[in-house]
This record gives structure tokens, C-alpha cells and sequence, in this order.
């Protein structure tokens, strides 16, 4: 199981590759940044962030989420290309579509085609980049996401909360994977993901999860791996 980290983006940039550097020196495996476009939150380029936090920490890095909604695709493929070449074998992405209609607007697309645009979106970048690293698509209420998922051998990210399309994900995936967006790291620990990300806001609150996982986790400190970062 990889452990990390994730914040939506609601610090300054500085505060957000601090909780980066922090769970590099906590021992996790990942860290992962929201794109978002509207306040309070300051990650509207998340690939620019994680290639500042690539030169200084050999965290896996990874989104949570992109949004394939929104973004052209070419230009999708042609920034995150550019950071897996900065940081090779240390980055995915989370795909998702968004939820509010302003943002949208402000892309001049509309909420009520989010999920055809996900799907249409989603076959353009597989198109543009075939060699892209691995790709997760979060999943909160529709269906249709964990099929997608399934079809194209891709990972799941939900949140513990939302998990009601886990099964039908995992009843087609050949290979399933599955990934937490928890509040708590026991909550997430529940429901034994492949990649758990616990929500953190400041460097202290990752240290002390730090000392959460090697609790509820003891094998991670004597393992040979346990200062190794996950690249799958």
C-alpha cells in the first residue's frame, strides 16, 4: 500500500510544497495536489507545483484531481509528459470532472456535459499520449466513471465516504487498483486501498501522521522498502 498525502490547493503555493517537503521527511510514499481555479484555492497549475516539489523531494507525485473536463487534452498530455520526463517514474494522474458550474463557464464549457466530456476528453488524451504513465479517474457518483476505469485497465480513486462504485469497478477491471481520499488515516486504512491519501494542512499535521502510520503500520519501519517510494 502506498500512503500519502494530498491537499485541494487552499494554501499559498509556498505553504503547499511545504506539506510536500514534509511527507518526504515523514517517510510517505506520495504527495498529491487538487487543480482548482477559484478561492481560496491557489493550484490552478498544478503541474508547475509538482515540478518545484520533483526537485525537491523523491516523493511520488500525483494529482487529486486533473481536470479532463476542462483542459485540452494536447496541452493535458504536453505538461504532465514534460514533468514525467523531469521526475521519471515518480508521477500519474487522477483524472476528474469537476463540480461547479462556474468553473465551467469559465472554460466555456457547461456542467451538464461533464461526464460526456469526461469520457470524450479521457479517449483524446489516451490518443495523444499512449506512452503516458498510469492513470487513476476519481469517482463520486457516477457509474459511468468506474466503467471507464474498468474498460481501460485504469485505477479507481474515491473517497471514504463514496465508495458505492467500488465493487462494479472491481467485478471488470482485470487488474484492479484501488485508491482513498480519506480525512483520517484509520478511515482510509478501512477499506485497505492500494494508494490511501489522508488530507493534511499544514507540516505538523504530516508529521503527526507520520507517527500514525508507523503505528498502525509497523511493518513499514523495518521493511526493506520502507524508504523506497511506490512507482506503480
Amino acid at each position: 500500500m502506498q500512503i500519502g498525502v494530498f491537499t485541494a490547493g487552499d494554501l499559498d503555493p509556498a505553504g503547499i510544497v511545504a506539506l510536500a517537503v514534509a511527507a518526504g521527511e515523514a517517510g510517505l510514499d506520495v504527495f498529491a495536489v487538487g487543480e482548482h481555479h477559484n478561492p481560496p484555492y491557489n493550484s490552478s497549475s498544478p503541474t508547475t507545483l509538482l515540478a518545484h516539489i520533483a526537485a525537491r523531494t523523491t516523493l511520488r507525485l500525483s494529482t487529486a484531481t486533473t481536470l479532463i473536463t476542462t483542459n485540452d487534452p494536447a496541452r493535458l498530455a504536453a505538461e504532465y509528459a514534460t514533468l514525467a520526463l523531469l521526475a521519471p517514474g515518480r508521477t500519474d494522474l487522477v483524472l476528474g470532472r469537476g463540480n461547479t458550474a462556474k468553473v465551467f463557464g469559465w472554460f466555456g464549457e457547461e456542467i451538464e456535459y461533464g461526464l460526456p466530456l469526461t469520457i470524450e476528453n479521457y479517449e483524446r488524451l489516451r490518443a495523444l499520449w499512449p506512452d503516458r504513465p498510469y492513470v487513476w479517474h476519481a469517482c463520486t457518483r457516477s457509474p459511468e466513471i468506474a466503467d471507464l476505469a474498468a474498460e481501460h485497465d485504469d485505477g479507481l480513486f474515491v473517497f471514504a465516504g463514496q465508495t458505492e462504485h467500488v465493487r462494479r469497478y472491481r467485478d471488470q477491471a482485470a487488474h484492479p487498483r484501488i485508491g482513498v481520499l480519506a480525512n483520517e488515516l484509520d478511515e482510509g486504512l478501512a477499506h485497505e486501498p492500494d494508494r490511501l491519501l489522508v488530507k493534511v494542512g499544514s507540516p505538523e499535521d504530516v508529521e503527526k501522521l507520520g507517527s500514525r502510520v508507523c503505528s498502525a503500520l509497523p511493518s513499514r519501519r523495518s521493511s526493506p522498502d520502507s524508504t523506497k517510494h511506490g512507482t506503480s
